[in-house]
């Protein structure tokens, strides 16, 4: 696969989003729309599993809530089958004052020139993809079509948020745990996925009060891999538990995506200016609508 350093192709630049937003800190770059299935009745507990996964998901939540805004500093290592290519990305997270909920991704060249830069805007509706050397945009609404149609990879744009923050919770699919299994400080927590006949394995470890999701998997119907993801190097940043490494893995798409943060901020003032994409729209660029990519 081509990468930034020498797109040629549209094939090669959607490909390349596909990547970005596959390691969007985690997996895909959007963050914002959360779609939640048919909820259906949790697996009988104990309750004393029942009090402690209750403490352990509102730990997680309270991690989620107390961040404001984000800035990281990224290296990424992509593999699409024996290609491998590193870059440096810069991401910024913040949440508007209406709820709304905003990202901007930059990738770097070899020598830290910015190559690309997306951006998803809850509060408008709007996700642009700029491809700065080809002075050309992709824009369009946000939405988990988008990413199917256009992308050609089936992803939730859920899953962008629930990488970034190391919980697979936050799409809400909290009441339908089909198994809880507990060995030492080991808990492993079995869900359907978002698509019929798929399974979402979450394992997580528990030391000192403070829950870490370590494994996210989602098999299908056959119990084929769709999606790996792994947290680990687990820190403190600002009172605050973060992961400093997350691997992504596609297996059907060939795609492996490791995410090193060498850098990390908390709740620190991120001007609104960061998340208008409309400077990625003006003259200077040939403007292609997502529409028109997806036909």
């Amino acid at each position: 696969m081509l990468y930034l350093s020498h797109l040629s192709t549209h094939r090669n630049e959607r490909q390349t989003a596909i990547l970005w937003i596959a390691q969007g800190l985690g997996l895909l770059l959007f963050t914002i729309i959360v779609g939640c299935s048919p909820s259906t009745s949790t697996a009988q507990l104990s309750p004393a599993i029942r009090v402690e996964v209750e403490g352990i998901l509102n730990i997680l939540q309270a991690r989620y809530d107390l961040t404001g805004s984000l800035k990281t500093r990224m290296r990424v290592r992509i593999e699409e089958g024996e290609q491998r290519e590193e870059l440096q990305e810069l991401l910024w997270y913040k949440k508007s004052g209406n709820g709304g909920e905003r990202l901007h991704i930059q990738a770097m060249g070899g020598f830290n020139e910015p190559r690309g830069v997306a951006i998803a805007n809850q509060d408008k509706n709007q996700f642009i993809l700029s491809l700065l050397n080809e002075r050309r945009t992709y824009s369009g609404p946000l939405s988990d079509g988008a990413l199917q149609e256009i992308f050609g990879i089936d992803l939730r744009v859920s899953d962008v948020l629930s990488a970034i923050f190391a919980n697979p919770f936050l799409d809400e699919r909290t009441d339908n745990f089909t198994s809880i299994e507990r060995s030492g400080a080991k808990l492993t927590i079995t869900r359907p996925g978002i698509k019929e006949g798929h399974v979402e394995t979450v394992t997580l470890f528990v030391r000192e009060g403070e829950p870490r999701v370590t494994e996210w998997h989602i098999h299908d119907e056959n119990g084929v891999l769709q999606q790996r993801a792994a947290f680990s190097d687990y820190r403190e940043v600002s009172g605050i538990l973060r992961p400093h490494k997350v691997e992504i893995e596609r297996p059907l798409e060939q795609t492996r995506v490791a995410v090193n943060i060498t850098q990390v901020e908390l709740n620190v003032e991120i001007n609104d200016s960061k998340f208008d994409g409309a400077r990625f729209l003006s003259d200077d660029f040939e403007i292609i609508p997502l529409s028109e990519l997806a036909e």
